[in-house]
C-alpha cells in the first residue's frame, strides 16, 4: 500500500467514524428530546389528575360540612321550640302563683268579691 492510499484510507475511516460520532449524537439528542417530552407529558397529566382529586376531595369536604350543620341545626332545633314552653309555662307559674298571692290577702282582709 501506498503512502497516497494510506492517507486515503485514514481519511475514509476518520470519515466514517465522525459519520457514527455525529449519529451516535443525533440519536442521543433525539433519546433525551423524547425522555424530556414523555416526562412533560407526564407530569402534565399527574397534574391534571391531582387537580381532579382535590377537586373532588374539596367538593366532598363541603357537602360533609354542610351535612354536619344541617345535622346540628336539625338537633338544636326541638331545644328552640322546647324553650319557648318552658318559658311561658313558667310565666303562667309565676302569673298563677300571684294571683293566688292576691286572692289569699283579699279572702284574709275580707275583701274577696265573691259572693
Amino acid at each position: 500500500m501506498s503512502t497516497n492510499q494510506t492517507v486515503e484510507s485514514a481519511k475514509n475511516t476518520a470519515n466514517t467514524a465522525g459519520e457514527h460520532v455525529s449519529d451516535a449524537a443525533k440519536a442521543t439528542r433525539e433519546y433525551v428530546t423524547d425522555a424530556a417530552n414523555s416526562t412533560t407529558n407526564t407530569s402534565q397529566q399527574k397534574k391534571e389528575e391531582t387537580s381532579g382529586v382535590l377537586a373532588d376531595t374539596t367538593q366532598t369536604a363541603k357537602e360533609h360540612g354542610a351535612n354536619a350543620a344541617d345535622s346540628v341545626s336539625k338537633a338544636a332545633k326541638p331545644e328552640e321550640e322546647k324553650t319557648p314552653n318552658i318559658l311561658e309555662k313558667t310565666g303562667t307559674a309565676v302569673v298563677n302563683t300571684a294571683q293566688g298571692a292576691v286572692e289569699a290577702v283579699k279572702n284574709t282582709i275580707g275583701m274577696n268579691d265573691k259572693k
